[in-house]
């Protein structure tokens, strides 16, 4: 079997699907046709291919190839002929990570309010696009509808059966008429068949763009730009299986956020707005520094004139759900001890050990039985079986990771048995270096399963990860304190992340049932820092006082009209630049 991140295939259109053989795949339970992206009998890889030089998968006989862009496509395979899936150095970045959920008064502490009312500018984000890539949205809610019928111009429903479309390769895209259609009718779901069952895509479009309800106290940001909704599928059997993640957790694969964005950008070509994307969602996968196919994927769009990204800084502050480590000529020796909580199936966790050193790890159980972790079976899976415990834990040790140079270690835990685990690290060229220890984000590993000596900083989630996108963290407008929950910076590599603070405790949302409700969450700051994006684009493409305003040139703009606090220094892993104040950014350019 070819490795997946050693595709090369010949050029192909943008965005066009490309079948090197045709499936013939079983139908949902009303008959309609299912691609190897929505039938769970297929995986996917992420892969790299080069526009010029034909590669050895025109020779594969069962891969089916979808281009994301210049750079990314996703190649389909049977689930049949793979026996197991296993981390190496060509598929760590290959095997879709999995990522997961990350008010007036708020509006007013980022200097939106006074944009919206203010008697020359009135920036309300007319004539940009708003894009909400989550779990779909509630679109018969009224926040969501204007004069001029419903705000969403398009809307891609991944997990509705069907082939591949003008703007989609899988699912149903609906356009405003459609909607407005079923607005019109007496049962709008018979037109329209899409809905929001968990709400969290609702009340991020809400708080981004969701238009003013002055009797409910409530606007989003740009209450005035029109959206893109995109409703994710949930993640494959396989896939959650594989990270040993909770059968009822609600979480998202990699490559279909990225087809997601894709969608979204040719929904800019289509309708000639500028768009700014918002993704709420996060995983702690990676060695934080932005280095994963959808990480590099939103860094390449923030630098497209007129189109930016906004991603959620994490929750993972307060988790307990990574640990830093360090080995010196002093103290060669570094012991990590987490704890393992009662009834908890499995769990991943991977250890970045940072280079020149090699790192020797060993794992001691709660019974005080100790295993050495093999850095020799380089591509393969180990299993360490313990005596005294049914616990198993599957290893696979990466000396230099392909996209980072760290040393990974991958650790898959089968019902680990309650109690203290250790982790002795040892280099074997005692030179002195550090490393870190991330378990998945929180909803995703058991809530008594932690690190005992933890640290809160370098737990930003991917894609907030990635260098040139704005990554938002979340603060109480009361009273200017940071949510508690939030991770923190920066990126491994020294990126500064997260690069601002908005708003995002007890913010006003929409709700499913059309009523309003309170909320907290980096997703949120980040939504509402999209809406702030969409001012931002108004002001300078629809007006035209700067036609080529980039997503990298809307961060810089808001990094320097970010408030500041005399006695803080910055930018700092708490709070990057500052908090957002948008009104501020105009005062400094006057």
């Amino acid at each position: 079997m070819l490795e997946p991140e050693d595709y090369e295939v010949s050029s192909f259109p943008y965005a066009q699907e490309r079948d090197i053989q045709i499936q013939q795949n079983e139908g949902d339970e009303e008959g309609m046709p299912l691609t190897p992206a929505q039938n769970e009998q297929y995986l996917s890889f992420i892969v790299k291919y080069s526009q010029n030089i034909p590669g050895s998968i025109e020779d594969t006989s069962d891969g089916t190839l979808q281009i994301i862009n210049d750079i990314f496509a996703i190649v389909y395979f049977p689930l049949e002929q793979f026996s197991m899936l296993q981390i190496n150095s060509y598929t760590y970045n290959a095997i879709p990570k999995c990522y997961t959920y990350m008010d007036v008064e708020s509006l007013n502490a980022s200097g939106i309010t006074r944009l919206h009312n203010h008697p020359y500018l009135k920036l309300r984000g007319r004539g940009t696009m708003v894009a909400v890539i989550d779990s779909g949205i509630d679109y018969q809610n009224p926040v969501f509808r204007d004069g001029n019928g419903s705000k969403i111009l398009a809307m891609w429903d991944q997990t509705i059966p069907g082939g591949p479309s003008e703007l989609a390769p899988f699912g149903r895209v609906f356009f405003k008429e459609e909607i407005d259609a079923a607005l019109a009718s007496e049962n709008p779901l018979e037109i329209v068949p899409s809905t929001d069952e968990n709400g969290h895509g609702t009340m991020m479009a809400g708080v981004a763009a969701g238009r003013e309800i002055p009797e409910e106290n409530f606007s989003g940001a740009a209450p005035d730009a029109s959206l893109i909704i995109v409703k994710l599928k949930p993640a494959k059997t396989y896939l959650k299986e594989f990270y040993l993640l909770p059968p009822d957790a609600e979480v998202f694969q990699e490559d279909d956020i990225m087809l997601a964005v894709a969608f979204t950008l040719r929904c800019a070509r289509r309708f000639q707005k500028p768009m700014s994307i918002c993704l709420g969602l996060g995983s702690s996968q990676g060695a934080h520094q932005g280095a994963g196919p959808l990480s590099q994927y939103v860094d390449s769009v923030a630098n497209f004139a007129h189109e930016s990204v906004s991603a959620a800084a994490g929750n993972e502050g307060a988790a307990r759900h990574h640990y830093q480590g360090s080995l010196e000529q002093q103290r060669p020796v570094d012991t990590a001890e987490l704890r393992v909580g009662e009834d908890n199936r499995g769990f991943t966790m991977e250890f970045w050990g940072d280079p020149p050193e090699t790192f020797q790890i060993s794992i001691q159980s709660p019974t005080g039985e100790s295993l050495a972790v093999s850095s020799a079976l380089r591509g393969g899976t180990q299993e360490l079986s313990f005596v005294f415990v049914e616990t198993r834990v599957l290893v696979n040790y990466i000396p230099i990771e392909r996209q980072t140079g760290k040393t990974l270690v991958y650790f898959r835990f089968l019902h680990p048995a309650a109690g203290i685990w250790k982790f002795l690290v040892q280099g074997r060229n005692n030179r002195g270096s550090s490393f870190h220890m991330w378990l998945p984000v929180q909803g995703l590993v058991a809530g008594d399963t932690y690190f005992l000596q933890s640290s809160p900083y370098f737990t930003i989630t991917s894609p907030g990860d990635a260098k040139d996108i704005m990554t938002t963290t979340a603060y109480q407008y009361r009273d200017n304190s940071l949510y508690l929950q939030a991770s923190r910076g920066y990126a491994t590599n020294g990126t500064v992340k997260p690069n601002f603070a908005a708003p995002g405790v007890e913010i006003k949302i929409p709700l499913l049932n059309g009523s309003f409700g309170y909320a907290s969450g980096t997703s949120l700051a980040a939504a509402q820092n999209a809406g702030t994006s969409s001012l931002l684009f108004e002001w300078a493409i629809i007006r035209e006082n700067e036609p080529f305003f980039t997503g990298i040139s809307v961060k810089n703009y808001l990094q320097i009209g970010a408030r500041r606090e005399e006695n803080m220094q910055y930018p700092n892993p708490d709070w990057g630049y500052g908090r957002v104040d948008l009104y501020h950014t105009f005062e400094l350019l006057t």
